[in-house]
Formats: structure tokens, C-alpha cells, sequence
């Protein structure tokens, strides 16, 4: 579920049986449209001029459109507005692990390069490898950020960059993520959006901002 302009709603199905799997909703209950954003999401963000962003996982990749890319943009009528280039200079996107926007601008790390790579006037940017792979959350302001999460033992760890003139991102000290009290975070779900870290384990909703 994600929001839209005006006080409209978002509403994605993860997996698609071949019909419709996204609606949008007013804010009074009616809905306005349906349509299909592909099968196999792993992430789904709004931009504040209603853009959505969506981020694949490795099962859409035997799919035809949007989804074959592995992200993809749509427009607020939930058609297909940009999807990543198959080329050369850019790493491919096999599973899209992490997604965040900044604005308008889309960021993302993917499996298998790992790298960070920044999507701003449908121009696609590598910024080369990420600081931490495996990570399942990003957060950024456009210049500094933080990869959270990682393989095995490396689930919490926090990971800071720092994007340079030469478009590569530079690592910064690392940490763990913990709770308020200290106490390791076990089985939550985490998300990024621009500079804010939202962090959900069973009912409790936690959020920290990238400046903190």
C-alpha cells in the first residue's frame, strides 16, 4: 500500500494470476482504476508526483514486460512510463533487494552486482559497487545514505556511504541496527524511504531518520 496525490491509495498484489493486480482507491473509498504492474514484485514506492516504482524479484524474470527489467516505473494511470536498460555499461538487475526514492529520483541494489545505481530523468547512474551486499533496505538523501542488512550474521548491520564527484560510492563506518533498549532486531520488516528507515516487528512501528 502506498499513497498518492490527492489522499488516494495504492494497492499492489505481489504476485499476478494474470489479471489485474493494482488499484487505486480514492480517499472516500471509490475505487478508480485497476491494472497490471507485472508479476514477482519484491518493492513498490510512490514518488509525490504519484510516479510508482517497482522492484522485481528473480522469479520475473521468465516474464515478459516491465517485469523482465527488473525495475520499472509507471505512470499514475498504472501504465508503463520507464523500465531499466538491458546494456552493457549497467549492472543487471536479477532481484531488486532494496528500493528507496528521494524525491523524484529512484535508488536501488540489486542481486547479483550489488551495486548502487541511482534512476534520475530516466537517466540510469552506477555509482559501482554498494557498501554492504545483501542488503534488503536503502536510505538516502541523494549524497550520503545507509545500506541496512545483509547475509547471515550480517542481517543488521548498517552500512553508511557517501556518493563522491567520481560517481562511485564511498563506505563509511559500519554498525548494528538495535532496538531503542539495545536489544538485537529479530524478524522485522524494514523500508526505506528518502532519509527515513521504517522498521515494523509484529504491531511496533519504528522510524529513524538518516540525520540521527
Amino acid at each position: 500500500m502506498q499513497p498518492l496525490p490527492d489522499g488516494a491509495i495504492l494497492l499492489v498484489d505481489a504476485r499476478s494470476r494474470g489479471g489485474p493486480n493494482a488499484e487505486i482507491w480514492s480517499a472516500d473509498g471509490t475505487r478508480l482504476r485497476q491494472g497490471h504492474l507485472g508479476d514477482a514484485i519484491e518493492n513498490v514506492l510512490t514518488t509525490p508526483s504519484g510516479a510508482i516504482w517497482v522492484g522485481y524479484f528473480d522469479e520475473a524474470m521468465g516474464g515478459a514486460g516491465p517485469q523482465g527489467h527488473g525495475l520499472a516505473r509507471f505512470t499514475p494511470d498504472l501504465e508503463p512510463g520507464w523500465v531499466y536498460p538491458h546494456r552493457a555499461d549497467l549492472p543487471p538487475i536479477v532481484d531488486c533487494y532494496a528500493l528507496n526514492v528521494a524525491g523524484e529520483t529512484a535508488w536501488s541494489c540489486a542481486y547479483t552486482a550489488f551495486h548502487l545505481v541511482a534512476v534520475d530523468n530516466d537517466q540510469a547512474i552506477d555509482y559501482g559497487m554498494a557498501p554492504q551486499r545483501g542488503a534488503n533496505a536503502l536510505l538516502t538523501d541523494g549524497s550520503t545514505g545507509a545500506m541496512v542488512g545483509g547475509y547471515g550474521p550480517e542481517y543488521d548491520l548498517v552500512a553508511p556511504f557517501h556518493i563522491v564527484e567520481d560517481r562511485r560510492s564511498r563506505p563509511g563506518g559500519q554498525c548494528r541496527l538495535v532496538l531503542p533498549d539495545g536489544l538485537e532486531v529479530r524478524e522485522r520488516r524494514i523500508y526505506g524511504r528518502g532519509t527515513e528507515m521504517h522498521v515494523f516487528i509484529g504491531r511496533s512501528w519504528y522510524r529513524v531518520d538518516l540525520a540521527r
